[in-house]
This record gives C-alpha cells, structure tokens and sequence, in this order.
C-alpha cells in the first residue's frame, strides 16, 4: 500500500502529517486490497471571518474503483478523524459488495 500525505496552506504540518499517517495506515485492515491512499490537508480562509476551515480529503485506490471523501472542520485533527471514519464505513461496504 502506497500513502502520499501533503498539506497545503499550512506551516508546521508535520505533526498533523504524522498524526493522519498513522490513521491511515490503520484503513488496512478494513479492505484487504488498497493499493494507494493520497491524503491532503488543506487549509483555507473561512467565508464566514477570520476562522480557518480544515479540509482533509481521502483518494483511496482499491481494484476497480477509486473512493474520495472529503471533510472539513474547524480543527485539523478533528476534520483527520471524520474522514477516517467515513473511509473506514465505505471500505467496509464496498468490501462487503465484493464479497457477495
């Protein structure tokens, strides 16, 4: 399994680069068959003030499909856990529609 991490819009990112990498690792053993995850933290201006939005975004690649789920929150390691989360249920399904 490949895992591409990069952050964008943000200085200091290596702890969040650490902290996502060891979440995504972990979608291993909810799909036998992932061969490549890209994960991209980005941060932007909020449209509504000052605050930052943090955006994670998920490209998982797995044989004969490609997901993508992407999550925004106020806090980076908040909007890391709600992706993971939603990755982990839609790996779940799809590994139970190729099972039966």
């Amino acid at each position: 399994m490949i895992i591409n991490i990069s952050a964008l819009h943000q200085q200091n990112s290596t702890k969040i680069k650490l902290y996502a990498k060891k979440k995504v690792e972990k979608l291993a053993k909810y799909h036998n068959q992932i061969q490549k995850i890209k994960a991209r933290l980005i941060s932007q201006k909020s449209h509504r003030g000052q605050d930052q939005d943090c955006t994670c975004e998920l490209t998982i690649h797995i044989p004969r499909q490609i997901l993508e789920i992407v999550d925004s929150e106020r806090d980076f390691y908040k909007a890391v856990d709600s992706a993971i989360n939603r990755a982990k249920r839609t790996l779940i399904k799809s590994k139970e529609k190729q099972i039966s």
